[in-house]
């Protein structure tokens, strides 16, 4: 077996795991308490960009994260549509990639999200104009549909991707945020 297949067979184990991992972790807490779907009001959208850990080699992302800002324990879909608009709030062409074997994607359960804590799920693009056709966008706000509504928030992050695919960026499930709160 030469490198690049024990590489992409190391590689697709790895992500195996990690889809695994999330999609038990995901299935624990949305059993361990029965909670309806969080409404719009319960919850804030925002980014952390963690001083820039994302960022190198024409590559940047974020952590999107949500909050619930309520009073009572709300579920959310693991896997929440993001889009993005312009400046004028019309729709951007801009899509999730599917994760490296799943096609469509995976099929995750909901997550549940206590009052006060945060669920984060990675963010991945393209962010240097790697590509021949120049095919990059900076959408101003992003945009979250969710049962009853949908959230926004500034993002003007600049994201490319081969010319003639609307793929710009990678989205991980949400999950329970891990980082200390903020004094």
């Amino acid at each position: 077996m030469n490198a690049r297949r024990v590489g992409f067979a190391v590689l697709s184990s790895c992500a195996g795991l990690f889809v695994a991992g999330v999609l038990s972790a995901s299935v624990v807490q949305a059993a361990s308490v029965r909670s309806s779907q969080c409404p719009v009001s319960q919850l804030s959208l925002g980014f952390d960009d963690e001083g820039g850990a994302f960022n190198g080699m024409s590559q940047s992302g974020t952590l999107l994260v949500l909050r619930n800002i309520g009073r009572t324990p709300c579920r959310v879909r693991a896997l929440p549509r993001l889009h993005f608009e312009d400046a004028d709030g019309r729709a951007v062409d801009a899509v999730r990639r599917a994760p490296p074997g799943m096609h469509p994607g995976p099929v995750l359960s909901s997550v549940q999200v206590m009052p006060g804590v945060a669920l984060t799920a990675r963010l991945h693009w393209v962010s240097g104009d790697v590509y021949d056709g120049h095919h990059c966008i900076s959408p101003a706000t992003a945009v979250i549909d969710l049962p009853g509504g949908t959230l926004r928030q500034s993002f003007g992050r600049h994201m490319c991707a081969p010319a003639g695919s609307a793929r710009f960026f990678d989205q991980a499930p949400l999950r329970p945020d891990t980082a200390p709160p903020a004094p």
